[in-house]
């Protein structure tokens, strides 16, 4: 399973490679139906749409108590940028 972190780097690696696709798909002469081309023009839309790709500090566990019910209960810290 992927990390959040895995998957944030994965996602700016990925974002570049998909805007290039797209606008190669636009670009070309090829003739494609109508629907198709709308479906383009509406990812090429989204894509430019999209706000950047922030990474958020995860908060970390400074300890572990136990509650009333004898269950662990994690005590978490302040994010770390």
């Amino acid at each position: 399973m992927m990390s959040e972190d895995e998957i944030t780097a994965l996602a700016k690696g990925m974002a570049p490679f998909v805007r290039e696709c797209v606008d190669q798909a636009i670009c070309k002469t090829t003739i494609v139906s109508p629907e198709l081309a709308a479906q383009i023009a509406s990812a090429a839309r989204l894509l430019h749409e999209l706000p950047p790709i922030e990474q958020q500090a995860a908060p970390r566990v400074t300890r572990i108590e136990r509650d009333e019910h004898g269950s662990f209960v994690p005590i978490y810290g302040e994010p770390q940028a």
